[in-house]
């Protein structure tokens, strides 16, 4: 419980902070000149695609004074995360315009439309609106009054942001196990397999203590690096060297499990190749279940899986 009020304290602390540093970077931004940057100054910002163009909104934008009251600047991330260029924000010659110097691009310039709008006159119709919301701000893209594409950015310190992130781990988990489910459907090729010599299997061989399950893991027959080894990880664990059509079980703790494919360490020549290379395919395993996970080379591994023993009701 004390541990509880002490976090809750320092999260009341840290907004507290936050929403006076809000407050003083405002105070020293003119809504007449700035128009919506004049709140969204000091402040952090995640973006998400709405609709239109993919990958249109930048994963990250933060907006600060580099000179209060007379220059601003913008950085953040692309959808890959790598930076984007910086952005200086300053007022324009004349007013209700403000001027954005983009460093290795043109520069553009944005009427103020309200304290609220900002928009953008680009060439061949285009034209882009920056306005304010209740957790951040959406940007949109017409071309003569058809919307092309919008996004919007959420402030990273806002209980809306917090909300959307959660919900998009809970996303990311249901689609998880819909495309394991789907996988698993589908099944693994019924070729025949041998089992690897026991010199060749080294891990997960020994009883485990606690839930475990069994896996198998085959390599099939393709014409990409068929003279050569694949080395088999399991959670990071070197555990077999399989050559094609060759299988090996593993006694494995129950829970998310990793199997990754890579070169041979101890190959030679062109067998070398790649070794610091792994592909990785995530599956599950419950108590008592057995997981058949299939791979083939065919420009890189190709997975597939399917469940043997399923657990009893």
């Amino acid at each position: 419980m004390r541990i509880l009020k002490t976090c809750m304290a320092l999260a009341l602390s840290s907004a507290l902070y936050t929403n006076l540093a809000h407050a003083q970077d405002a105070a020293s931004a003119d809504p007449a000149v700035w128009g919506p940057y004049a709140t969204l100054v000091g402040r952090t910002f995640a973006g998400q695609d709405v609709s239109g163009w993919p990958n249109y909104a930048s994963k990250s934008r933060s907006i600060q004074w580099e000179e209060p009251g007379k220059v601003m600047v913008e950085t953040g991330t692309d959808p890959r995360g790598s930076e984007i260029p910086k952005m200086r924000i300053l007022p324009g010659k004349r007013p209700g315009e403000l001027l954005f110097d983009v460093a290795r691009a043109p520069n553009a310039t944005a009427r103020v439309v309200d304290a609220k709008t900002l928009v953008f006159d680009q060439m061949m119709g285009y034209e882009t609106t920056v306005s304010l919301s209740d957790n951040g701000y959406d940007m949109k893209v017409t071309k003569r009054g058809e919307l092309q594409a919008s996004a919007t950015y959420r402030d990273t310190a806002s209980e809306a942001y917090a909300a959307h992130a959660a919900q998009q781990v809970e996303k990311e988990a249901a689609d998880k196990v819909a495309a394991r489910n789907a996988l698993r459907a589908a099944g693994v090729p019924a070729t025949p397999a041998a089992d690897a010599p026991a010199d060749r299997v080294f891990a997960y061989q020994e009883p485990v203590r606690g839930p475990w399950g069994t896996l198998q893991v085959t390599r099939g027959k393709a014409w990409e690096a068929g003279a050569c080894f694949a080395a088999v990880y399991i959670n990071g664990r070197w555990a077999a060297r399989l050559e094609d059509a060759e299988t090996a079980r593993f006694k494995v703790p129950a829970g998310k499990v990793e199997v990754a494919v890579a070169a041979d360490p101890q190959g030679r020549g062109t067998c070398r190749f790649g070794q610091s290379t792994q592909e990785v395919h995530e599956t599950v395993l419950a108590k008592g279940e057995t997981v058949h996970v299939y791979f083939a080379y065919n420009g890189g591994a190709k997975f597939s899986e399917a469940v043997q023993a399923p657990v009893a009701p």
